[in-house]
């Protein structure tokens, strides 16, 4: 699933570009039905950072979060890095968030959560639903929430004038439960701050 995000994500940031230049097609036949309302309203979320002083700093070209002391990350390129919650005795770990941006173009951030939604249910998504939007740090996000076989997965993404940045969450349902999943990104979201 991670090899076909990746080239989704470039799909979508070329999909969108063309959409908003003016190249896409104006129906919207065929589109799989809703599980939530598409067009959620933006929530009063977290707006600064709480991280405590001894958490890494995660970046990229345009944006960083910061992430706790026992987290790894893996690096790959200027556009990408990926968030590793810590292993267990067992040498397991709970999971990871891809946190990435490429170039949009012109469109907006609802028509870059249409595309997502999208790629979502051709990957497969399972209980996929749109959940209200979230602003962090002046930054608003679009988020949906869905599962796997074997993981809880949320997708955000967020709009800085031709980019988009998103942080796709993976994590394992045999170390957490839904909720522990959401207390999880709870903690690192919030830190979340344009460069």
């Amino acid at each position: 699933m991670t090899m076909s995000r990746a080239s989704a994500m470039a799909a979508l940031i070329l999909s969108v570009a063309l959409a908003g230049a003016g190249c896409a097609s104006s129906g919207s036949s065929g589109n799989p039905p809703e599980t939530a309302d598409p067009k959620a309203t933006p929530s009063a979320s977290p707006t600064e950072s709480s991280a405590p002083a001894d958490w890494k700093v995660a970046a990229i070209e345009d944006a960083q979060v910061q992430i706790p002391p026992d987290w790894t990350t893996e690096q790959a390129g200027k556009w990408t890095v990926s968030l590793v919650a810590p292993k267990d005795d067992l040498g397991s770990s709970a999971g990871f968030g891809t946190f990435l941006s490429g170039p949009l173009g012109p469109g907006d951030l609802e028509k870059a959560a249409e595309y997502e939604k999208d790629i979502l249910v051709d990957d497969g998504a399972e209980n996929l639903k749109r959940l209200p939007d979230v602003t962090v740090d002046g930054s608003v996000f679009y988020h949906f929430q869905y599962e796997t076989g074997h993981t809880w997965n949320d997708s955000y993404g967020t709009k800085d004038g031709e980019t988009l940045i998103e942080i796709n969450w993976d994590l394992s349902k045999t170390s957490l439960d839904r909720k522990e999943a959401d207390t999880l990104i709870a903690k690192v979201l919030p830190t979340f701050q344009l460069l």
